[in-house]
């Protein structure tokens, strides 16, 4: 049998016990009901186009709320619902400061209609909307997109933009329009009246590859849909 410890230690493990439990106690309590571990500051990265100021009113924490309040999830919830942000994470930095970070909606093409453009991340989400006579100048460069039913829930949108955001900056920026009747048949125009049977959006490295090396040919017709087997004419 193990020996019994005294009872006077005993009594003092036990008060030290219960001494410890009412510190951990009382500074929760303190860091949640007191300003000691508030919002004194918030850190913002990722942004490049949202305004931080956006950020902020959408965070909607105000400065002196204790750390241990804030709901973090929800915080990050209304963020994240701003049109041109992918996600958000926010984060509790103690002593006394916010970080928020934010992925932002990346452009990847366009679909017209009438005369507005509706600007479509590489998932296929819609989240701007321009008149086309006055669209920034770096939104009407980007491709027009041509499927019958656009958007995230569209496989077939979802395969022809991730050609599209899986180009090179050399090809990319020749893409005049994407044209996707099913994920299996993507076709890309390019300047110079040029087009391109794509086919699926595997072996995307490959293709761009191969297709480079062919527009260094006098043709106007590409097809690079089996890369090692490609044709031109």
């Amino acid at each position: 049998m193990r020996p019994r410890l005294p009872r006077r230690r005993r009594s003092r493990i036990l008060l030290g016990g219960v001494v410890a439990a009412v510190v951990i106690v009382g500074s929760v309590l303190v860091a949640y009901l007191t300003p000691l571990m508030s919002v004194r500051g918030t850190e913002i990265s990722g942004t490049r186009t949202v305004p931080g100021a956006q950020v902020l009113a959408a965070a909607a924490v105000p400065s002196g709320t204790p750390l241990l309040q804030v709901d973090t999830g929800a915080a990050a919830r209304r963020i994240a619902a701003i049109p041109s942000v992918e996600s958000a994470r926010v984060q509790r930095s103690y002593p006394s400061t916010l970080e928020i970070t934010i992925t932002e909606r990346v452009p990847v093409a366009v679909v017209t209609e009438g005369d507005k453009l509706h600007v479509l991340d590489r998932s296929g989400v819609g989240y701007l909307t321009y008149p086309a006579a006055s669209a920034p100048p770096d939104i009407k460069k980007l491709p027009v997109f041509h499927t019958a039913t656009p958007g995230p829930a569209d496989p077939t949108t979802r395969a022809a933009l991730a050609v599209v955001a899986g180009l090179p900056p050399s090809l990319s920026k020749q893409v005049v329009s994407v044209t996707a009747s099913s994920p299996v048949d993507i076709h890309l125009e390019l300047t110079g009246n040029r087009n391109v049977v794509w086919g699926d959006d595997s072996q995307g490295a490959e293709k761009a590859r191969t297709l480079s090396y062919l527009l260094t040919r006098d043709a106007t017709q590409f097809n690079v849909s089996a890369p090692a087997f490609p044709t031109y004419r």
